[in-house]
């Protein structure tokens, strides 16, 4: 939160680019109005995985500055460079997990999941964007809190309906985000692949659209479905993961369990914005950050009593 007093060091190797404006705004969104916060992030991307991490390493361990505590964004290889200069420091870490990271273990190879399971099991404390996150958290052996990601809510607003019936998909074309699904049925589509949408124009596109279109086959958290209805827009959304937790079926959007997503956009009802964008106003970064705060603390005064 904007006001605390914690002196964290976060460490990530996702953040926002001129190319990729998108990439990693959650980690953006955690940091956005915190003052006693310094950022160490990957900077250079290597052919050799072993040297990048290596370069991270010794880039994040350099930084200058007393700390409270380690923060960092995704399991790996972020939290492995976060727990070695958190224990140089003699500081605790928290790894947040986004998903992809715990997902995808298992898919990847030996030593990627040998030191993703190593930093769930040797962290100070895990924490999840979801309960579908923490799922696989557990099943690499660990176990986290969750605290949902959120958005900065003044720069969406629920607006009037457009006159016509109009779809938008922001998924891009990643398959996993239900692309060939989004093909024959959205009025829009953008995203990385397709176009890239900044972050501020996001707010612009949701109200000039009736409906958001959220076909992902896996979703962690669910960025898109928070704006969505954050800017008063109905939400048909694949009954998966994060999903769940933020599209109120019947209410806010429409959980589609049987794969027909056109006849769930079909079925849309006259809704009204300013109802909708209510049912997500607890996704905002100050409750994010007042959440995160409160785990530092309580990690931080079991520290203080171990001595």
């Amino acid at each position: 939160m904007a006001g605390s007093d914690l002196r964290l060091l976060i460490v990530t190797r996702i953040w926002p680019t001129p190319d990729a404006p998108s990439s990693g705004i959650f980690v953006a969104n955690r940091c956005r109005g915190m003052r006693n916060i310094t950022i160490a992030r990957a900077m250079h991307q290597h052919r050799h995985w072993t040297l990048a991490l290596l370069k991270f390493a010794w880039d994040t361990v350099r930084v200058r500055g007393q700390f409270d505590g380690v923060e960092a964004h995704v399991v790996y290889p972020a939290g492995l460079v976060g727990w070695i200069t958190a224990r140089l420091r003699r500081v605790p870490i928290l790894v947040y997990a986004h998903g992809t990271d715990v997902r995808e273990a298992a898919n990847r190879g030996r030593g990627y999941r040998m030191l993703t399971r190593w930093v769930i099991r040797h962290a100070d404390a895990i924490v999840t964007n979801s309960g579908d996150t923490r799922t696989h958290v557990r099943r690499l052996g660990g176990d986290a809190l969750i605290a949902p990601p959120g958005i900065p809510l003044d720069r969406y607003r629920p607006t009037p309906r457009p006159t016509d019936r109009r779809v938008v998909y922001l998924g891009g074309r990643n398959p996993r985000k239900g692309h060939e699904v989004a093909v024959g049925l959205a009025d829009t589509m953008v995203g990385p692949g397709i176009r890239e949408v900044p972050p501020a124009e996001i707010p612009e596109l949701m109200a000039a659209h009736d409906v958001v279109l959220v076909p992902s086959t896996a979703e962690p958290f669910g960025l898109v479905a928070v704006e969505g209805i954050a800017s008063g827009r109905w939400v048909v959304a694949n009954d998966v993961g994060g999903l769940r937790d933020i599209v109120i079926d019947g209410v806010n959007g429409t959980l589609v369990a049987d794969g027909d997503f056109a006849g769930a956009l079909a079925r849309v009802p006259d809704y009204d914005p300013d109802e909708i964008a209510q049912t997500v106003q607890r996704f905002s970064i100050e409750r994010w950050q007042a959440d995160l705060d409160s785990i530092w603390r309580g990690l931080l005064a079991k520290r203080h009593r171990r001595g």
